[in-house]
């Protein structure tokens, strides 16, 4: 079983989906009296990321967790540097595919707003004011074209009867002073599911 984290980071964070679904997949396979699979666990960032310090990390990831589970099984891991709006691993490779809060990262500034040479938030409270509208559209629009670039090309790697988790901060409303959602534990709670379903 292949699973990949796509835009992982480097921080105290880059192993919390991927521990959750290896977890979970051996808790299964625990309660079913059935031999985990072996589990090849991909970690993907720009490749300015701190990759030594995921590294390190990364040997906590095959013999930490809950100490009931005992990971007989192999737990094999690499990192795969590259923007996730392009290919990154082979056709029909991946079982799961997790991201938690990467894809508000875009692949560039919108275009409009380059030309126009618009910044996204100006020191000018009127200007900023004046501006709001035309620069959020923009950026939805920018959003639009990245997330089906990123669906497509997880279409391609996924294998049939994948699956996919992916978790985004999102706003409440289109005011810019509302607060910010952060959907952890919904993707925690929908990895552990998914989990349990494997069969």
């Amino acid at each position: 079983m292949v699973i990949a984290d796509l835009g992982c980071s480097s921080g105290p964070n880059a192993l919390t989906l991927v521990s959750a679904a290896v977890d979970a997949i051996h808790r299964y396979c625990a309660q079913h009296e059935q031999l985990p699979p072996e589990m090849c666990v991909l970690l993907n960032d720009l490749p300015d990321n701190d990759f030594n310090a995921v590294a390190k990390s990364l040997d906590t990831l095959k013999h930490s967790g809950d100490e009931a589970l005992a990971r007989p099984t192999a737990v094999i891991t690499g990192m795969v540097p590259g923007s996730f709006y392009e290919r990154l691993f082979a056709r029909g490779s991946l079982h799961l595919v997790c991201s938690a809060n990467s894809l508000h990262w875009l692949s560039e500034a919108p275009e409009d707003l380059k030309k126009s040479r618009i910044p996204m938030h100006d020191s000018d409270e009127q200007l900023r004011s004046s501006r709001h509208q035309i620069v959020a559209d923009s950026y939805a629009r920018q959003f639009r074209k990245d997330f089906m670039r990123f669906l497509s090309l997880r279409a391609q790697e996924i294998v049939p009867g994948g699956r996919m988790v992916v978790s985004l901060l999102v706003k409440r409303s289109d005011k810019p002073d509302t607060e910010l959602i952060q959907p952890w534990t919904p993707a925690v709670t929908a990895l552990s599911d998914m989990a349990l379903r494997v069969s």
